[in-house]
Order: C-alpha cells, then sequence, then structure tokens
C-alpha cells in the first residue's frame, strides 16, 4: 500500500492509499484547517479505515510543492518522519503544472518505484516564504 499526502491547496487536505497503481481510498478536509493539528489525524483514519497500520504502508507519494509554506513543510516533514521509520521509500512530487491529485500519484508512482529507502525529500516553494 503506498500513502499519497497533498496539503499544496491553500483550502484542502488530501490523503489517499493507493494499491495496486490505483486509489483504493482517499479522505480529504477542506475549509479553514491547521495541517500541524489535522493531518496525522487525517492520516490515521485513513489507515483505520482501511482496517491497516502504517507498517502495512510500502512507500509515500508527497506533493513537495508549490503551495502554503507551512503546510508543504509539515507533509515533508511527516513524509521523511514515516519513511524513515518505516525504512521505505519516499518521493517527491512537484504540481508546476497544475494537475489533478489522479495525475500526480501516476506521476509519483513511476518516480517511487526506481526511489531508494534512505533518500528524503525537501519542500519546494516557487517563491520566497511569508512567514506572519
Amino acid at each position: 500500500m503506498i500513502l499519497y499526502i497533498n496539503t499544496s491547496s491553500p483550502d484542502e487536505i488530501d490523503v489517499f492509499l493507493i494499491k495496486d497503481n490505483s486509489i483504493k481510498n482517499q479522505l480529504s478536509l477542506a475549509g479553514n484547517y491547521k495541517v500541524s493539528e489535522n493531518l496525522l489525524k487525517l492520516i490515521d483514519k485513513l489507515l483505520a479505515k482501511n482496517k491497516l497500520n502504517k507498517e502495512q504502508l510500502q512507500g509515500i507519494i508527497c506533493v513537495a510543492g508549490p503551495g502554503p509554506f507551512t503546510s508543504l513543510r509539515i507533509a515533508v516533514t511527516i513524509a521523511n518522519t514515516l519513511a524513515y521509520t518505516l525504512q521505505i521509500p519516499v518521493i517527491d512530487v512537484i504540481n508546476d503544472q497544475d494537475y489533478d491529485n489522479k495525475k500526480l500519484i501516476e506521476i509519483g508512482i513511476g518516480l517511487l518505484n526506481k526511489q531508494k529507502v534512505g533518500v528524503y525529500i525537501k519542500p519546494f516553494y516557487n517563491k520566497e516564504a511569508n512567514i506572519t
């Protein structure tokens, strides 16, 4: 099972489970949210809904940008931490073409199959951070 994380939209968090190169299940949180408070809860809820635990994950695809600075940073940190602790590959996908989640997953699966365990990702910012 592959975990897909997308926090690049200012209005939504998306997490998907992918099995055999197709979307098995997904959860989204729209509206006024805080990624720092909700992303791990959303991942846990998705895994529980599918009667899975984190140890059953085989890889992670994370949209690393562009998007909100803090949301991307948190998503990448969680993806890297899970990849490190579970010893699974993680790959970043840059959405500079405004693709939908399905296309980003397709790109990510192609990259994930070539990724080695122990290689980690970083956020992609298309402009200077605006921290207030």
